[in-house]
């Protein structure tokens, strides 16, 4: 009784703050509807948060009810791999379809899937692996819908607001998460995935009422000739026809047998087994296949002029783009390091310390303030000081690799004080990337936000699939847990051994963990170098959106590099007018470029350039008696 007036008041509190947050915002005015459109996503986006770290103090209590210990990853790895490989689906249905309808479906289907885990009987392992699946599909379109949602209709200055929030309360939820799943787990671990059902209902129902009307409809189609006005009334066969659909199956082909084999690596087979080789191998083949397929679908290649009215799941051009490399890279080790957190220290709580899976979960709340304090200092750092995008996302990267590398130690001496501590250092390094990863991208990509929120959205979740495999395989070998052990049916049976062997086996346990996380440093020193080469999206001192329009200045090359050449400060900028504000409802128009002090030496030349959408401001570091080149936003590339 009282586990289910938990699970109401979650859905209730939720309901009352975005109920109140509308009200008061509608009174307000639509000057601040930014911020009312984010806290209206409230709902869904809490939803896809506790969906994640409720498990993960369940894992091992569901896993030893199914009598599967050994295959409790596929718990893990089965919603992580749909969630990651449908992630870029979910993107250009969006823009297809719409908002509204997108997110819809999504929630429906994390009903559905919530529903068959919730009533999977204990011999029936593998339709609780379906229902897994199933959520992690939908948690896919949640999480890229909402942050396409975020990103639509305001400038980077309100982005950085918007992120800030829904960082924030994803942050909370996640803290929420293993307390709840702790409790939950104590009754019956079905209420783990039950408690998805009232939320996900109240979803739909406030996201209907509140504020569909703030949501885009279907967007223009370029290869269907298409004008905002006539992108809704375009029939849906058309539409359609515009998906890559190969490109879509190669990828969730090559991504779905590529962690299938991480998957079963180590814990099931060993790595050089048929079973681990052939996947390994034929993803690898496909996901270069994929990548062969994007870069012949752009416009001016083989299969881009044979199908002119497809579009590239996603851009050759963004697909290179160093920026983007790094970024993905950067959210790819944020999911490792979230996910060992609430995974690993679940673990080691529990078996190692002793503690029942509600005590596990509630000191799993320690990461909660570090997520909210590396929020709050990512939205300073970005909106006023220095006000850029490189800087929280180099610190936050340093966090994480200190972090993970003293959690280690900490684990080791077993000082439960320095481990909370920790906890909140790595929630901090997640917290200050939650903010600036996509607004970086959005930043340099203003006209592109469906496919880079997709790209940095699919590296967390697949990150997290593949740490936990690793840390699993390390785990599994060095504590002794693998097909033809004895411990793979029940750590509970740990507690049963005789006092010498119990203490034997618990110290197993625990370097077995401890290496796991060293197996991570790794991944997270690389990290912190590849964050030192990003270039850095510049936001305007002033407050007011229309300074916001016309002040960002985008800086591809490293940023460091860029300060030691001076050129991040020089006055051979270049700039362009423009505003990305309204790009999708601005009448076709002439855009004036003079370049009159260029690094043509002083030589003025005037062009004209007529365009569907309005430039933004970009600025293309150059230097004196060189010629600049002007970035093209709808080529992507430099016209000199």
């Amino acid at each position: 009784m009282v586990l289910s007036l938990i699970g109401s008041a979650i859905g209730a509190i939720f309901n009352i703050i975005s109920l109140i947050v509308n009200t008061i915002f509608r009174l307000i005015g639509a000057g601040i509807d930014f911020i009312f459109k984010a806290l209206g996503l409230r709902k869904p986006a809490p939803k896809a948060s506790l969906d994640v770290t409720i498990i993960a103090t369940a894992l091992t209590t569901i896993a030893l009810e199914f009598g599967e210990l050994e295959q409790q990853n596929w718990i893990v790895s089965s919603f992580n791999l749909t969630s990651a490989a449908f992630i870029p689906f979910w993107g250009s249905m969006a823009d297809i379809f719409g908002r509204h309808s997108t997110i819809q479906v999504a929630m429906a289907l994390m009903l559905i899937g919530s529903a068959i885990c919730t009533a999977s009987p204990t011999n029936a392992f593998g339709l609780l692996l379906f229902g897994r699946a199933i959520q992690g599909i939908a948690c896919a379109g949640l999480d890229v819908v909402i942050r396409v949602i975020l990103a639509d209709k305001v400038s980077l200055r309100e982005s950085s607001t918007n992120w800030t929030i829904f960082s924030f309360v994803g942050g909370v939820s996640f803290g929420l998460g293993p307390v709840v799943g702790g409790y939950l787990t104590q009754a019956d671990w079905r209420w783990c995935f039950g408690i998805n059902l009232p939320i996900a209902t109240a979803g739909i129902i406030l996201i209907l009422i509140i504020i569909r009307k703030e949501l885009l409809g279907p967007q223009p189609i370029p290869q269907l000739s298409e004008t905002p006005e006539t992108g809704r009334r375009t029939r849906f066969a058309y539409r359609l026809k515009t998906i890559d659909y190969w490109g879509q199956v190669l990828f969730l082909l090559g991504f779905g047998l590529l962690i299938l084999a991480l998957t079963w690596a180590g814990p099931i087979y060993r790595w050089d087994s048929p079973a681990v080789l052939v996947p390994l191998c034929v993803g690898v083949v496909t996901i270069v296949a994929w990548g062969v397929w994007e870069f012949l679908m752009a416009p001016d290649r083989m299969l881009g002029l044979r199908w002119p009215w497809k579009a590239a799941m996603v851009k050759w051009d963004i697909l290179t783009d160093r920026n983007v490399g790094l970024l993905v890279y950067s959210s790819f080790t944020t999911g490792m390091a979230m996910f060992s957190v609430f995974y690993f220290c679940s673990i080691y709580f529990i078996l190692v310390l002793g503690m029942d899976p509600a005590d596990a979960g509630v000191n799993l709340i320690y990461f909660t303030p570090g997520v909210a304090a590396g929020i709050y200092i990512s939205s300073l750092m970005t909106r006023f000081w220095p006000r850029n995008t490189y800087s929280p996302i180099l610190l936050g990267s340093v966090c994480h690799a200190v972090g993970i590398g003293m959690l280690a130690w900490a684990l080791y001496v077993e000082r439960k004080p320095v481990i909370y501590g920790i906890m909140g250092l790595i929630g901090a390094g997640s917290g200050l990337r939650f903010v600036s990863v996509p607004l970086h991208g959005i930043g340099m990509f203003p006209k592109h936000i469906a496919t880079i929120v997709s790209l940095i959205a699919v590296a967390n979740p697949l990150g997290g699939t593949i740490g936990h495999t690793l840390m699993s395989t390390v785990f599994n070998n060095v504590a002794g847990v693998d097909p033809s052990s004895d411990l793979k049916t029940d750590f509970g049976s740990v507690l049963k051994l005789p006092e010498d062997q119990r203490a034997a086996v618990i110290e197993r346990i625990k370097m077995g963990i401890i290496w796991a996380y060293v197996t991570l440093v790794p991944f997270m020193v690389l990290c912190v170098l590849a964050a030192s080469l990003l270039g850095t999206v510049i936001l305007p001192k002033g407050k007011g959106s229309e300074e916001d329009r016309s002040n960002n200045i985008v800086i591809h090359e490293p940023y460091p590099w860029a300060l030691l050449r001076g050129t991040a400060r020089s006055k051979t900028w270049e700039r362009v007018e423009a505003s990305e504000m309204d790009e999708l409802t601005a009448p076709r128009r002439k855009v004036e470029r003079t370049r009159e002090e260029s690094a043509y030496g002083g030589r003025g030349m005037y062009e004209q350039e007529e365009e569907m959408m309005p430039p933004r401001e970009v600025y293309v570091p150059g230097r004196e008696g060189q010629h600049v080149g002007v970035r093209d936003e709808r080529r992507e590339g430099y016209s000199l």
